[in-house]
């Protein structure tokens, strides 16, 4: 069982949540925190187990696995947990609160091909001693999940505008040894930053996506998919779509091939996440009352096109 790390001196303790790092492929511990976010992430209230237990069996979950996840969530400090006599219960913790904020914001504008590059890099040189490698790691992955790719060993560079967010981060971390700039495209000699990339590498991870997806998609269209389908494909589908910015680092479309398929997949989650929030939300609904009808209205479906 993974277990929280300590926060080290300096940094931020929410940054030291150990939230379970998507995966290609299905997890528990993903799915759980999709569906808590999905419908819960607007209101602080205690959900008892066997609520949640009811509705992962929405998803193919047994009670066991959902139990054990849960336990697993709340030992990383992404959830709370309390009882309330024998009944455990469990809510996104606030610093999980706050950091998942930060992650939704990233998820709802990702692939989104409207954003014109204006032809400028982020730059951040940084030193992180080896005596701190475990803030080194964490700082990494917060850099690639952020876009940023590694042009030299701590030479990071990104097309998107991050220098004020990105100031934050090297603060959170206790980060003081480091540099942040922008360059025009145009100024820049030698190696192309763009090759920090290898775009194939990531091209081809859109297609199982959207073979999964677009079945439903059409279904959808034709008014056949149910309130239960409706729950678990929507469930899916954020799940799957979180993982990308962990691979793929959303470059503009103006660095990349015609016709890429990220554009595709974007469209395709927009039109199932919010087009089957309804039918999901009265799943949802209807468990509730059955489970734990102290909480009817409590469940509030997020939205990519509202910002999730």
């Amino acid at each position: 069982m993974s277990e929280r790390p300590a926060s080290l001196p300096g940094m931020d303790p929410d940054l030291a949540i150990d939230f379970p790092r998507p995966l290609k492929g299905p997890s528990t511990q993903h799915q759980l925190l999709t569906l808590l976010v999905d419908y819960w992430f607007k209101t602080e209230e205690w959900l008892p187990s066997r609520l949640i237990a009811a509705l992962a069996a929405g998803l193919g979950i047994t009670a066991s696995a959902s139990a054990t996840a849960l336990s697993r969530l709340a030992s990383r400090g992404v959830l709370e947990q309390s009882s309330a006599g024998r009944t455990s219960r469990y809510r996104i913790s606030p610093g999980a609160r706050n950091r998942l904020r930060h992650g939704l914001e990233q998820v709802s504008v990702f692939g989104e091909q409207s954003r014109q590059w204006d032809g400028n890099w982020t730059v951040i040189a940084f030193s992180i001693p080896e005596t701190s490698r475990d803030v080194r790691e964490m700082f990494r992955s917060r850099l690639r999940w952020r876009g940023f790719a590694p042009l030299f060993g701590a030479l990071w560079v990104s097309p998107r505008d991050h220098s004020e967010e990105l100031e934050e981060t090297c603060k959170g971390y206790g980060v003081d040894d480091y540099v942040i700039f922008r360059t025009a495209e145009s100024s820049l000699r030698g190696k192309r930053l763009v090759d920090a990339w290898s775009p194939q590498e990531f091209r081809e991870q859109y297609r199982p996506f959207t073979e999964k997806f677009m079945p439903w998609a059409e279904r959808f269209d034709a008014g056949t998919v149910s309130a239960a389908e409706a729950f678990r494909i929507r469930t899916e589908l954020m799940d799957a779509w979180r993982a990308f910015p962990w691979s793929d680092p959303d470059l503009p479309a103006e660095l990349l091939p015609e016709a890429w398929p990220r554009t595709e997949a974007r469209e395709l989650l927009v039109r199932l996440y919010d087009g089957l929030a309804d039918a999901a939300t009265a799943y949802v609904e209807e468990i509730v009352a059955r489970e734990a009808p102290e909480l009817a209205g409590t469940a509030q479906a997020l939205s990519v096109t509202s910002g999730l």
